[in-house]
């Protein structure tokens, strides 16, 4: 896709440059996780869902993460969201296939997957697999003020049609979240009213990952989905009473010109990196200090200014990050504001 507003060329950042200046067949494992936690926004918590996912075994858990890093730098996916929606597939995003419009009872983004207008012909498999890669990257900056950084999927069947029937998207969705994105999944609804897929639903379940497949609820009607979603903060196209309409806004040609500023870019870096720096220092001395009682229990624990360079570190993350990741949608809309925020 490379339209903007008022039909103007978009201008494309062509000099791609990846964090800490590694290419990314000599990216080490240290740079490598550091991008990834850029992109999420909180490191414990990045590499608690790990944990969670392997159910606290930790050379488990390392193994994942590992695996994780190797496969995001072979799908660069820092470069996707460096380019952004500029190689996206535009139909993709004009007919609103996915959008996050609103918050679960519990905080969590609500992403709505409208089935009835996918139609896989439309599309490459590759388009997909950008398409949700880019979905679920921006999922995390919508879930800042959730510390899991879960999203809860609406998958909305209404109008579903033999013609809408993906196994591909499916199987793709499937397997980032069950091997790349643990525990970013909150719950999925499948909002039912088709005969159809109730019928085939036997054949996608059967390849579904039983811990995914465990977080799945199908409801009928809005009524079963009040325990989730507040019908205040329900779309009213899904019988809720917020008012929204889905209308794609086109990026502009200016939105991303701090891209192309070089020596802010570099020092906005450089404060990310000495951020990084003490945040390992005061973590090492974190772990060195804890002191246990006989039975294994912590003793003492002195954060030795952790939490101060947490904070420090989140800062930082956030002056870098326009620098190193095209707005979106939701930056246009002014439900992501400058500093992070997110108000729907």
């Amino acid at each position: 896709m490379q339209r903007t507003q008022n039909s103007e060329p978009l201008v494309l950042k062509d000099g791609f440059k990846p964090l800490f200046g590694e290419p990314k067949e000599s990216r080490t494992f240290r740079s490598a996780f550091w991008q990834a936690a850029t992109q999420i926004g909180n490191a414990d918590s990045w590499v608690l869902r790990f944990l969670r996912a392997r159910k606290w075994n930790v050379f488990e858990a390392m193994e994942m993460i590992k695996s994780t890093l190797k496969w995001r730098t072979g799908q660069a996916i820092d470069e996707i969201m460096y380019f952004g929606e500029s190689q996206l597939h535009y139909h993709t995003m004009d007919t609103g296939l996915s959008f996050a419009c609103t918050n679960d009872r519990l905080g969590n983004p609500v992403y709505v997957v409208r089935v009835r207008v996918n139609i896989d012909r439309n599309r490459s498999i590759q388009a997909i697999k950008r398409f949700l890669c880019w979905q679920i990257e921006t999922s995390q900056l919508l879930s800042t003020g959730n510390a899991d950084g879960r999203v809860t999927i609406l998958f909305d069947l209404t109008d579903f049609t033999r013609e809408n029937i993906d196994l591909k998207l499916v199987r793709t969705l499937i397997s980032l979240l069950t091997n790349y994105y643990p525990e970013t999944l909150g719950i999925l609804l499948l909002y039912v009213n088709s005969w159809l897929f109730t019928g085939i639903w036997s054949l996608i379940s059967s390849f579904i990952d039983p811990v995914v497949k465990s977080k799945i609820i199908m409801v009928r009607n809005s009524s079963d989905l009040s325990p989730y979603i507040d019908p205040e903060h329900l779309i009213c196209e899904i019988g809720g009473r917020k008012q929204f309409e889905y209308k794609y806004q086109l990026p502009s040609s200016t939105e991303n010109n701090l891209m192309t500023d070089t020596k802010a870019r570099e020092a906005a870096e450089a404060g990310f990196v000495h951020a990084v720096n003490e945040y390992e220092a005061t973590t090492r001395k974190w772990l060195e200090s804890v002191a246990y009682n006989s039975d294994e229990t912590i003793l003492s624990l002195d954060t030795f200014g952790r939490d101060e360079a947490r904070d420090t570190l989140r800062k930082s993350t956030i002056a870098l990050d326009p620098y190193v990741r095209a707005r979106t949608l939701y930056h246009r809309l002014g439900v992501i504001s400058p500093d992070h925020t997110v108000s729907f």
